[in-house]
């Protein structure tokens, strides 16, 4: 093959699989949480006790019982009673109490609201509502007729009207007349909105059947087009800053996504909103830095490697180092350790980045940074190694 042609091949190669290494890291978060129940409610649990997602809670779930018992026209009735039984000035009294009376039930329906909404029992009820409700949702993204909630056709939501029973049974309690007759009364999240729910189908239905499909063709592209590759060393710097870029531009892709949710949303519900798609993608942006951190440490060790002036200083200053430390070893063990001790440093990095949760970027890119220099440091250790025992086998 012409040098021209396979240059070409391995840049369009390459291209390709950068372009889809955050396609894939999309897919990937989308299929493990997205898509699974269990995760799914292990990510959203939390939201029970978000300050947002709560005072939202409690506007939606005061606004809809006031309403319903607003449609009772209980001190319309009453008046009617009282003029139908005779006694119209205890009618013309009560009808100057009703803006009072009216005050006063909104006044002890928030206190009941709120502080069902500030119990465990909220809790309870958000995640049952989530385990029914992401059935619902995965039903709405994939068509099928079982959908979350389309309230009003302005967003599809997540409903919790399970936490009006308590209500309820809390304003009997309280003395509110006439509570237990009230028809069944909806609350709801909104997720997003309707306008968008066809772009989220596709999005959805895509990413979905690519979950295992797209990460495997990002390395299968990415490794084809390093091995034709004139310069490989070259085309891995040149992978590792390209993906890493791509993924900055995923990042930067939820921001926009996140404001432009929030600003198509009522103010009341756009606070609610945020902190769940928060909540949601703290998940995606946990991969996204793992995997910047992985490709931040693959160019890092191409540049060490290189044959450029500042990579051979480096170089000769770790053998120097390695030197020291190795007759340092050698005199108080008998045996060099450089080698298993910086692979288990590395390891411990990559352990800690993976599973300690959410360190931040700068502790990601820090504990990326060791863990490179500990895998060039046993490198360096086993070339030495392997002088060393060609030297002492020679004549």
């Amino acid at each position: 093959m012409p040098a021209r042609l396979r240059s070409v091949l391995a840049a369009v190669l390459i291209v390709i699989g950068v372009v889809l290494v955050p396609v894939g890291v999309t897919a990937t978060w989308l299929r493990t949480t997205v898509t699974d129940t269990d995760n799914w409610v292990e990510t959203v649990t939390p939201l029970a006790t978000d300050p947002a997602v709560t005072a939202f809670v409690e506007d939606r779930a005061t606004a809809r019982v006031l309403v319903a018992i607003s449609d009772q026209h209980l001190v319309d009735r009453a008046l009617e009673a009282l003029e139908a039984g005779g006694r119209p000035a205890a009618a013309r009294a009560l009808g100057l109490l009703k803006a009072p009376l009216a005050a006063q039930v909104e006044q002890v329906v928030r206190r009941v609201v709120t502080a069902v909404v500030g119990s465990d029992q909220f809790a309870t009820v958000w995640v049952a509502a989530n385990q029914v409700s992401h059935a619902q949702l995965v039903a709405v993204l994939s068509r099928s007729p079982d959908g979350a909630i389309v309230d009003n056709g302005t967003d599809v939501s997540i409903d919790i009207g399970n936490i009006v029973e308590p209500i309820e049974q809390r304003l009997v309690a309280a003395g509110v007349p006439l509570v237990d007759k009230l028809p069944p009364i909806t609350v709801s999240v909104p997720l997003l909105p309707s306008s968008d729910l066809d772009t989220a189908r596709t999005a959805y239905n895509a990413l979905r059947v690519g979950g295992v499909a797209l990460p495997l063709l990002a390395i299968a592209f990415i490794a084809g087009g390093v091995a034709m590759a004139r310069d490989r060393r070259r085309a891995l710097v040149r992978v590792g800053l390209g993906a890493a870029v791509a993924c900055v531009v995923l990042v930067l892709g939820l921001s926009f996504a996140r404001s432009h949710v929030a600003s198509s949303l009522p103010p009341g519900a756009s606070a609610a909103a945020v902190s769940i798609i928060d909540t949601l993608t703290e998940g995606l942006r946990q991969m996204v830095r793992v995997v910047v951190a992985f490709f931040l440490v693959m160019v890092l060790v191409a540049l060490v490697v290189g044959p450029s002036r500042g990579a051979r200083r480096v170089r000769s200053l770790a053998v120097a180092g390695w030197d020291g430390a190795r007759g340092g070893m050698d005199r108080a063990a008998g045996t060099p350790l450089a080698i298993p001790v910086a692979i288990g440093v590395a390891v411990l990095c990559v352990l800690v980045v993976v599973f300690a949760g959410d360190l931040g970027t700068g502790w990601t890119i820090l504990l990326a940074v060791v863990a490179g220099l500990a895998l060039i440091v046993a490198a360096l250790a086993g070339r030495g190694a392997a002088q060393v025992s060609g030297s002492a086998g020679g004549p």
